[in-house]
Order: structure tokens, then C-alpha cells, then sequence
């Protein structure tokens, strides 16, 4: 999605004008009247989640200053219409407490959203940050919404589910079903509807094996990636329920939330430069996802940490992933490292290793602010 795009300190000012710069907006929808573009990645990232908060089109309006606004922040702003006005500014206002936006303004049809200054980006989140880690790393395994991906039994594991793709064959499923439960049974039978009495039974089914046994029965189409439509339905039905969403976040944070945090922690104790950056942490997460931990890194990355003496985050974390990456299969430390690198930099990374070469490319990297993340050193504590 990202491959042909030219930025110079993060304004995106080029590309194939039919190029897809997010999901939902071309280059030729940022581009201007004498043919120029200049606008900054993270203005462009917060107009897609705006378009995804209010479920519909956005149109650029305008890329010049009018009424007053805009004078002064070359590529810092955008007029936008979407309908309502009133409405679009409220979806602005709930982005801008995030740190999306900084000034939204409603004239006529149309509505100012001006980014914050580039320079000090406002600290996401922390629970923000997770999501957004989340539905970045998922989008390099799936595709449309994470919560709603429900796989059948082309890796053995019988059925993945969410964004975290937990599954029959690691126990990862069943523990955060009964997770669910816990958290609202009525729902999780709403969801399940008439099927509800037969996934219980699945769910009291007396080993993992009999689980994806199950699993593969109904599993479907090319490879067995697709699942039986009824029950399909019914499991993306608990994936789109907000109380089912939450819980999701809450069982990745205590699973690979951990996991980040014992890898930073580590880090730190080897060479105490602060990890706070968003796309660095983000990167780290979806380490621990994919690889776990780096505890199979640990002499590599303490070599290379000597020999290079790393000055900031972002060298300290590519010496972590790289080292990690070069410790998986052979088959995989491309991908692997390319994947990381495609976070850290927010574009595609050609990676040689052990004769493979991989770029990965990922449609979430919009997500990725340039920001630290607000109360990481509560997490650490």
C-alpha cells in the first residue's frame, strides 16, 4: 500500500497520484491544484481514522487556507466534508483527545482539522496504543477488521479467532472464551444464539486435540483457511461486541503486554536508554506476539549494543529486532526482520537473510504516530 510514496521529514510530498496512501485515500485526493503535494503523514494517518470513526466518506475539501485558518502551517491542515458537520467535528473532537487534531472548526459544509505541532506530538494513551499495536500486527496476518477474523484449520491450530488469532491448538482460545463468559455470559449467549448449547459442548470437549478435531471438521475452502458460515457468524457476532472488544484488549495486554514489558525491562538493564516512542514499542510488541521474547537474543543483541553504542530508541530497538529476527528459522528471519523494520520506519524494509528475502508491507501503518506513549513508566514500575 505504502510502496512508491516520497516523504521528507515525514510530509508525504509524492508518489503515483492512484497510489493508496491509507486504506480509504489516495495521493491524488492530497494533491493540490498546480499538482504539489505537501502534507504531513500523521495529519493524513488521523483524516483515515476520522473517516473509520464515522463509518462513511470523507472528501478533502480543501488543501489552502481559507477563512482565517490554515496561514502559516503548510501541510498541517486539511478542510474536510463528510455530511453533518456538527457531526464530523464531534468524531474530530473525540480523535483530538487522543492527540489526533489540535484545532477543528465547522464553516458552512465544511470542517478545519489542523494537526498538532509535528515537533511535540501530544503522548498517546497507553490503552490507545495498545489498540493500535494490536490492529497493526494483525493486519500483517489478516485482512478488515481484527476482531471479526475467524480462521479454519490451515496451521493445525483448528481455529484462530480476534485480533491475536488465539486458537484451539495453544489453550489461547478456550482462555479467553471463558474469559468472556466471566465478563457477560448473557452476551456471549446473544452472540452464539442457538448454537450456544453446542459450543459449550466444544468448550467441555476433553482435550485440545478433540477441540481442533472439531475444528477441522468445519473448516473450509482453499487450505482449510475458511470456517463453516453459521458458526462463523456466531463468533463474529462476540467479536463485534464492545464488551468482548475490551476483554480482547485486556487478555493481549496480560499475554503479550507482559512480554513487552519484561523485554523493555531487559533492555533497560543492558543499556539504559528509554524506549517511550510508539512506532519502537509497537515494533516490540509485535516482537513478543510473533517471537515471544528476546530471550534467545539476549548475548547477540549485548555484543551488538557494545560494538555500536546505540544514541537514541529507535537504533537501541533495531538492534533488538534485527538480532531477534536472525535467531528464528531460517525460513523466517526475513520476514521476521522485515516486518519489525516495516513498524519502526512506517514502510516497506527489503530484508536478505539466510538466502530469503522478504518486504513486508502492512495498510495499518496510519497508525503508527510519532509519539511517546503516556504512563509506560507506571507499566514498568
Amino acid at each position: 500500500m505504502t510502496l512508491g510514496l516520497k516523504y521528507d521529514n515525514d510530509y508525504l510530498v509524492g508518489g503515483p497520484k492512484r497510489a493508496w496512501v491509507t486504506p480509504n485515500f489516495r495521493l491524488a485526493e492530497y494533491t493540490r491544484a498546480d499538482g504539489s503535494v505537501r502534507i504531513h503523514r500523521e495529519l493524513v494517518g488521523a483524516v483515515q481514522q476520522l473517516r473509520h470513526a464515522l463509518g462513511r466518506s470523507v472528501d478533502i475539501a480543501s488543501l489552502a487556507p481559507a477563512d482565517g485558518l490554515g496561514q502559516g502551517l503548510d501541510g498541517r491542515f486539511v478542510w474536510v466534508e463528510a455530511g453533518d458537520p456538527a457531526t464530523v467535528a464531534n468524531a474530530a473532537e473525540r480523535l483530538a483527545r487522543e492527540g489526533s487534531f489540535a484545532r477543528i472548526e465547522a464553516h458552512g459544509p465544511r470542517v478545519y482539522l489542523e494537526m498538532p505541532d509535528p515537533d511535540h506530538l501530544p503522548p498517546l494513551p497507553a490503552e490507545n496504543a495498545l489498540a493500535r499495536a494490536i490492529e497493526v500486527t494483525a493486519a500483517f496476518e489478516t485482512s478488515g477488521d481484527p476482531y471479526l477474523q475467524v480462521t479454519g484449520n490451515f496451521d493445525g491450530a483448528g481455529l484462530s479467532f480476534g485480533p491475536i488469532q488465539v486458537n484451539f491448538g495453544t489453550g489461547t482460545l478456550q482462555e479467553m472464551f471463558r474469559r468472556f463468559e466471566a465478563r457477560d455470559a448473557a452476551a456471549l449467549r446473544r452472540a452464539f444464539g442457538p448454537r450456544w448449547p453446542a459450543w459449550q459442548a466444544v468448550m467441555a470437549l476433553p482435550s485440545r486435540r478433540k477441540q481442533v478435531e472439531w475444528a477441522d471438521e468445519l473448516s473450509r475452502g482453499r487450505n482449510k483457511a475458511d470456517f463453516e458460515p453459521a458458526w462463523k457468524a456466531a463468533l463474529q457476532a462476540v467479536g463485534n461486541t464492545p464488551a468482548f472488544r475490551d476483554e480482547t484488549l485486556r487478555y493481549a495486554y496480560d499475554v503479550y503486554g507482559r512480554k513487552l514489558i519484561a523485554a523493555l525491562s531487559w533492555l533497560d538493564g543492558v543499556c539504559p536508554i528509554p524506549i517511550q516512542n510508539f512506532r519502537c514499542l509497537a515494533a516490540l510488541y509485535d516482537l513478543c506476539v510473533q517471537q515471544g521474547s528476546l530471550n534467545k537474543a539476549h548475548d547477540a543483541i549485548r555484543r551488538r549494543i557494545a560494538d555500536e553504542s546505540p544514541d537514541d530508541e529507535f537504533h537501541l530497538t533495531r538492534i533488538a529486532v534485527e538480532e531477534r529476527g536472525r535467531k528464528a528459522n531460517a525460513q523466517w528471519r526475513a520476514d521476521c526482520i522485515s516486518r519489525r523494520l516495516c513498524i519502526l520506519e512506517r514502510e516497506p524494509v527489503a530484508v536478505s537473510e539466510a538466502g530469503q528475502r522478504a518486504q513486508r508491507d502492512n495498510p495499518n501503518l496510519y497508525l503508527l504516530r510519532n509519539a511517546p506513549v503516556r504512563q509506560m513508566e507506571r507499566y514498568l514500575l
